[in-house]
């Protein structure tokens, strides 16, 4: 990897505006200053140049780290409990607030690779058809040998079925990342393919628990011996509620998910900034190599994965942060609160092993630094998922989340009202018919009850939206 060392005086005195504009504006700022410097520098360089949230930006580069590292690494905690880096992670704004553009960026570097493994793949596809096509004769003439059945080794998924998903996992020992523009969508063709609940695999999946798969007109089934899958998606806090139903709740489905929901996700103006190639460059030979020097390999079936062991000062940091988690949990027993909150343990441990590999590709265990920095980074996204539960069950919440121009209509709309009645007030706030439609198709905080009638679901509430 290049010298990651801040380029020019400019940029680093662009950096810190950003850093004192962005992350003071915040009572929940994300931790930037926890990141390596290269990936510190390059998100808050987005952050100025492209105004790509630093939210967004840094659980992104997480994310696209843990696609890196697979199952190269993972942390020896105890004896008998070993973690991956996996993560679910999900990235929170309205429409126009940049989710989309920050995951594009930093998984293109990935995106690369894959597009060079599948040029090489359909090389030997066709290479493998060619010779399967000779006649027997031809075959007996050549000299070549015969040619095997490739395989496609592919990190991102985009447009998949169950099946593929699993076929990839078997395939790829290092592991595959879902990175979708619109979690919802993925939600809710989670189950399009099978009437069986495909929420149970994920769960699976996010432990790394050994999976078999059994299909009809399949003898052999699939036996994924170490599945590692990260996820990354985006989604509007219209879509919580449905994304996140009750029995997404229930099953510790939303409990795994690592939350970006920046206090302000307001789309804003393109300025004449540019960001820095050269940063970006070395962000981007970081993940690359990382590809090219760690690879995977399995040993009597087994996939051997260099194990990383806690130096005693991190050991007992992270001992005391359990301890004070512990307390969180039991304050919120029997509420998901603190389920939430005894998934941290893992999340911790995880996030601790990313860092120290941003850090240092090469360690050989986690040190104090990893551990301090993966304390700030579950703060903040236990106060996001904390955020994210208040949505889903307090509309009251969630409407104060919302620009200024929704929560005057909202205040003004009678209970119960039409369509037509709803645009007529929205005129009062310039509040344009298309939006006022748009918004009506928020199921946090309105009901359809026919077609073109609808109900408020904050009621009796109107002391608390004054």
């Amino acid at each position: 990897m290049k010298d990651s060392k801040p380029q020019a005086k400019q940029l680093s005195d662009a950096i810190d505006n950003a850093m004192t504009t962005e992350q003071t504006a915040t009572l929940n700022p994300f931790p930037i200053e926890v990141f390596p410097l290269l990936f510190r520098d390059l998100a808050l360089d987005l952050n100025t140049s492209l105004k790509f949230p630093i939210d967004y930006v840094g659980t992104a580069i997480l994310t696209a780290v843990a696609t890196a590292v697979g199952t190269t690494a993972k942390v020896r905690v105890k004896n008998n409990w070993f973690e991956y880096a996996s993560i679910y992670s999900c990235v929170i704004g309205n429409a126009g607030a940049n989710k989309t553009h920050p995951m594009n960026l930093i998984f293109g570097a990935i995106r690369e690779l894959d597009k060079k493994r599948h040029d090489e793949y359909a090389e030997q596809f066709n290479e493998y058809l060619a010779y399967g096509n000779l006649s027997k004769a031809e075959k007996t003439e050549t000299i070549e040998t015969p040619k095997p059945l490739p395989i496609l080794s592919k990190s991102l998924l985009t447009n998949f079925t169950p099946e593929i998903l699993n076929k990839r996992l078997e395939e790829n020992l290092r592991g595959c990342t879902v990175v979708t523009d619109e979690l919802a969508t993925f939600f809710e063709g989670m189950n399009q393919y099978s009437k069986g609940d495909q929420i149970g695999v994920y769960l699976s999946f996010w432990s790394n628990q050994p999976t078999t798969i059994d299909r009809i007109g399949n003898p052999i089934p699939l036996f994924i011996t170490n599945p590692y899958l990260s996820i990354i998606g985006g989604l509007q806090p219209r879509m919580l509620g449905s994304s996140f139903p009750i029995q997404k709740l229930n099953n510790g489905f939303f409990q795994r998910f690592l939350f970006a929901f920046p206090e302000s996700n307001f789309k804003q103006p393109i300025n004449d900034i540019e960001n820095n190639e050269i940063l970006f460059n070395q962000y981007k030979d970081f993940i690359q190599d990382y590809f090219n020097n760690y690879s995977v390999y399995e040993v009597d079936g087994k996939i051997e994965s260099r194990i990383l062991k806690w130096t005693s000062e991190a050991k007992t940091f992270f001992y005391n942060w359990q301890a004070e988690n512990c307390e969180v949990v039991n304050d919120y027993q029997n509420n998901i609160k603190g389920e939430i909150a005894s998934k941290y343990d893992n999340h911790f441990i995880r996030l601790s092993l990313l860092l120290q590999l941003m850090f240092d590709p090469q360690s050989e265990s986690v040190g104090i630094t990893a551990v301090q920095g993966a304390k700030e980074l579950c703060r903040y996204y236990m106060n996001c998922a904390f955020k994210v539960l208040a949505v889903i069950q307090n509309p009251v919440e969630y409407l104060e989340t919302l620009n200024q121009n929704k929560k005057d209509f909202y205040r003004a709309i009678a209970e119960n009202f039409t369509t037509a009645e709803a645009i007529a007030v929205g005129l009062r706030f310039e509040f344009l018919e298309r939006r006022v439609k748009e918004f009506l198709n928020d199921t946090v905080l309105f009901k359809k009850v026919k077609h073109g009638t609808y109900e408020k679901t904050i009621k009796s509430e109107r002391e608390n939206l004054k």
